[in-house]
């Protein structure tokens, strides 16, 4: 007789219930909501997001240091600022960042042919504009140095390659341009100059063609411009400042007018640098630009694609799906003023909001004394 060992059913199913259980909770362990994995994950992140604020410090140091423009990948950085050269920072195609010595921060804009943003006042479309031996821009075609914005999609639904080739002074869609109309939707430009710290409309008027000429100039010397990577708020001393997380000034509890927006704008201005506030044909050269990148997709004259639409507003940089080439919130939390004039009374405003579902390429137009607005 042969003596057989064996385990009963029950046995064997107890034994496969231990192991399943087993089985569970090293699982659970593993890759659980508090599992090895994802802690691993999240303590990778942690040391990336620590390494990267490391290295942004260390940019802000080296810009403090730096006392004259600099060459990094052959864009021009003006003095007092140094590149981030974090991965995803540091390519003109992504959007370079630079950064000063306050932890603001500003992203490359390259334009290849200033054509493409500006043209001359006669802006019949044959407009070719160049730098002549004392650098200053004018049009070969017309024999004209009054240089003009070339706007883009200036309606819903145009297509936002096709220029607007006209120019019509104190009439549409123009920059640079006053408003001269009267108590109709508020006192504008013919009598709230000196809100912009000028002594008439007409030194408004020549102040601004003025600064649109020097910012193109700059653009055809320098192949490019910068804009600031989040929205503009005021930091503890009154200045502009464009920095991750900061509250948009139009959040602090304070009233500002197109005027309020206009001063503040200039507070970056110094030896190396003019700041100012946005342009429209700034703007539609960004979008012109980062449609061409891998944000593409969040660019439509018709699209709400990478708004913030939160129903609140956010602090900058805040909403990471609106983020394109770098440039934080232009779809979403707050609108953008400009420059652009429109009509008698109004200034355009561009983007979408925390409230509205609409494109960057979105344009807006509004009194110059609303509030709740954000500059770029």
């Amino acid at each position: 007789m042969k003596n057989k060992r064996g385990i009963t059913l029950i046995a064997l199913i107890i034994t496969i219930i231990i192991l399943l259980i087993l089985a569970g909770v090293t699982i659970n362990v593993v890759v659980g909501d508090n599992g090895v994995l994802k802690n691993a994950q999240e303590a990778k992140e942690k040391h990336e997001s620590a390494s990267e604020q490391e290295q942004r410090g260390m940019a802000a140091s080296v810009a403090a240091m730096n006392f004259e423009n600099t060459e990094y990948k052959g864009v021009t950085i003006p003095a007092g600022f140094a590149p981030t050269e974090i991965e995803g920072e540091n390519t003109i195609e992504d959007g370079l960042v630079i950064i000063d010595a306050k932890g603001n921060e500003f992203v490359y804009v390259p334009i290849d042919d200033v054509n493409v943003m500006s043209q001359c006042e006669l802006a019949d479309g044959n407009c070719h504009l160049v730098l002549d031996e004392n650098q200053e821009l004018y049009c070969t075609e017309h024999n004209s140095t009054e240089i003009v914005g070339k706007l883009y999609a200036s309606s819903v639904g145009e297509n936002f390659e096709n220029a607007n080739m006209e120019y019509s002074s104190n009439n549409g869609l123009r920059e640079p341009d006053i408003l001269l109309g009267i108590y109709v939707y508020g006192e504008v430009d013919a009598l709230k100059y000196s809100f912009a710290n000028y002594s008439s409309y007409n030194e408004m008027l020549l102040g601004l063609k003025n600064e649109y000429k020097k910012m193109a100039e700059s653009v055809a010397k320098n192949g490019g411009f910068y804009i600031a990577r989040y929205e503009t708020s005021l930091s503890d001393d009154g200045m502009a400042s464009s920095k991750f997380g900061n509250t948009p000034v139009t959040a602090n509890l304070m009233e500002h007018s197109w005027y309020d927006f206009y001063t503040i704008s200039k507070g970056l201005t110094n030896t190396y640098i003019t700041s100012s506030m946005i342009w429209g044909s700034q703007y539609d050269a960004v979008l012109n630009w980062a449609k061409k990148g891998k944000d593409s997709n969040k660019i439509s004259d018709v699209n709400g694609i990478g708004n913030n639409n939160s129903g609140s507003i956010s602090k900058s940089g805040d909403y990471l799906n609106d983020s394109i080439n770098n440039i934080k919130d232009l779809g979403g939390n707050l609108l953008e003023w400009t420059l652009e004039a429109s009509g008698q009374y109004h200034r355009i405003r561009r983007g979408g909001n925390y409230q509205e579902i609409r494109s960057p390429s979105y344009r807006w137009t509004d009194g110059v004394e609303s509030s709740s607005k954000v500059l770029r």
